[in-house]
């Protein structure tokens, strides 16, 4: 049985919205992303996978952004907009005023672009999107606070963390269990926001 039908399998038995939630899960386990009380928003939401492992960890309610519709989960604020307009920053402000969340104590994202089979191209995009996570979403976070990303590795990865590193006191590059292994998919977390 091959990795995909291994998760996919596991997901539909575990009622969890994509395969996806294995990764989350898995780097939770290693790292502590996610604190009971942190306030977390969530980027490439949809169908769910990462939001229902959110919700489990967190008391607090979850902002959650994706291009595409989300079926609507408990605690759960939904967004649907895109990571590179630039009213979204004012969407999320908003909700965050009328909630009463100061900042979130953690960002994620799983957020990937359309793959074009053109390898150097897809690393690009994926590393455009991650510098578009962080720009909008650095500010809100909260000291201490972690960040996740999900990112085609390539040449720019290296400058992606010399950028960004100095934000925080941890980094590491990770890849879960639950990723193909043929994938050029990696995880970037930064922990601990001076």
């Amino acid at each position: 049985m091959d990795r995909k039908d291994k998760y996919y399998t596991r997901a539909k038995k575990e009622k969890y919205r994509s395969r996806a939630a294995f990764k989350l899960i898995e780097i939770e386990k290693k790292y502590n992303v996610i604190g009971r009380d942190d306030y977390v928003l969530e980027f490439g939401s949809s169908p769910g996978g990462w939001t229902q492992i959110i919700r489990e960890y967190t008391d607090m309610p979850v902002v959650s952004v994706d291009l595409n519709r989300m079926v609507p989960l408990d605690n759960v604020i939904f967004i649907q907009g895109n990571i590179n307009d630039g009213s979204l920053h004012d969407k999320i402000n908003e909700i965050m005023v009328s909630n009463g969340i100061k900042s979130f104590n953690t960002v994620l994202s799983d957020a990937m672009v359309k793959t074009s089979g053109n390898s150097e191209m897809d690393h690009y995009r994926s590393y455009e999107l991650c510098e578009n996570v962080m720009k909008l979403s650095v500010d809100l976070l909260s000291k201490n606070g972690n960040m996740l990303l999900k990112q085609f590795q390539g040449d720019m990865t290296n400058g992606f963390l010399d950028k960004w590193k100095g934000n925080f006191n941890f980094y590491k590059i990770t890849k879960p269990h639950a990723s193909r292994a043929h994938s050029k998919e990696i995880y970037i977390l930064f922990k601990n926001k001076h």
